[in-house]
């Protein structure tokens, strides 16, 4: 079975109801409801609880439905098939209002430095404490669970700060880990800089988790990350230099060396689960590129406007991007 919780939080990062930490804990316990696979969802910037539901319905159900397409195959391209799971889709106030009439939208675009910073709390203080719940409860019950936190955009920094105060804690000897629980980071065009998964830098801590891999995307049609990302990160960092994107250009050197090296792929037209499956590394730069412009020039996707492909996540090669990922 398959349960799906929608987290409202506010723009401290705190959880509106005072009831969700018992419901995440009871949902997450091994009885009676034995969830094993865990998903969380973040959105990124400027995205309306409206547009977030929506955003979350549609990824969960059509990424179920490449699951369920594959079933015929799942000997040969999954070695761990999807099992109970329990989805959790994080809504963050990202925009200054959810008013849709207010004159206010029209200052949306002054919000970055905000915005990337709320991104970073969101993290920390609320999808660390649910991870750090979930944990919590299965602590000595030799019953592991699989984590799959996946992100678009800003909701990248989401997850990468929930992950950086998890290592930080287990460093600390403050949280235990059931042996056996795994993590799975998802970074849909990330909108943070290209290093900051760097040892040092303020998510340099993630490549120590134990039993984590990361799957991140670029594409160099991404104009939001390759063109406005920059502009923006020149006017809120008066004084240094303004950073590439990950989602533009993909890790650093230095990251790559971080995790023990990357298998990097190209996602054309028609790519398949298997081929996404085995990768060797726990870290997998995919670049969305070739697939994004086929794309567009069959007319299949037309939506980006000045963001150009940044949206463009929803379709089949993603989805089996993600799956043999997970799965492979």
């Amino acid at each position: 079975m398959a349960h799906f919780l929608t987290i409202p939080i506010n723009e401290n990062g705190i959880i509106f109801d005072t009831d969700m930490d018992s419901v995440v804990q009871e949902a997450i316990a091994v009885q009676p409801f034995g969830f094993d696979d865990v998903y969380i969802y973040s959105h990124g910037w400027s995205t309306d609880a409206n547009r977030a539901l929506d955003e979350y319905n549609r990824f969960s159900v059509d990424f179920a439905k490449r699951l369920l397409l594959l079933a015929p195959s799942l000997p040969p391209v999954f070695t761990q098939p999807p099992r109970d799971s329990l989805s959790v889709g994080i809504h963050w106030p990202s925009e200054i209002t959810e008013d849709t009439t207010s004159l206010l939208n029209a200052l949306q675009l002054f919000t970055f430095y905000t915005m990337e910073h709320r991104a970073d709390q969101v993290g920390r203080n609320a999808v660390y404490t649910m991870i750090r719940l979930m944990l919590q409860a299965r602590a000595g019950t030799g019953r592991p669970l699989r984590f799959a936190l996946l992100g678009h955009s800003f909701g990248c920094k989401v997850i990468c700060s929930a992950l950086q105060d998890l290592q930080t804690d287990i460093a600390g000897g403050t949280i235990a880990v059931e042996p056996g629980t795994t993590f799975h980071a998802v970074l849909l065009e990330p909108a943070t800089d290209n290093n900051n998964l760097e040892i040092g830098d303020i998510y340099g801590s993630v490549c120590q988790i134990a039993g984590l891999r990361v799957l991140m995307t670029k594409s160099s049609l991404d104009r939001a990350l390759t063109e406005w990302f920059v502009a923006a990160g020149k006017i809120a960092n008066l004084f240094r230099s303004p950073r590439q994107a990950l989602g533009a250009v993909g890790p650093t050197d230095a990251t790559v060396a971080a995790f023990g090296g990357a298998s990097a792929v190209s996602i054309m037209p028609g790519f398949t689960a298997m081929a996404a499956a085995k990768f060797p590394k726990r870290l997998v730069v995919a670049d969305l590129s070739p697939v994004h412009q086929a794309r567009m020039t069959s007319g299949a996707y037309t939506g980006g406007g000045l963001s150009g492909s940044h949206s463009d996540i929803n379709f089949d090669e993603v989805y089996n991007l993600v799956s043999g990922f997970l799965f492979g």
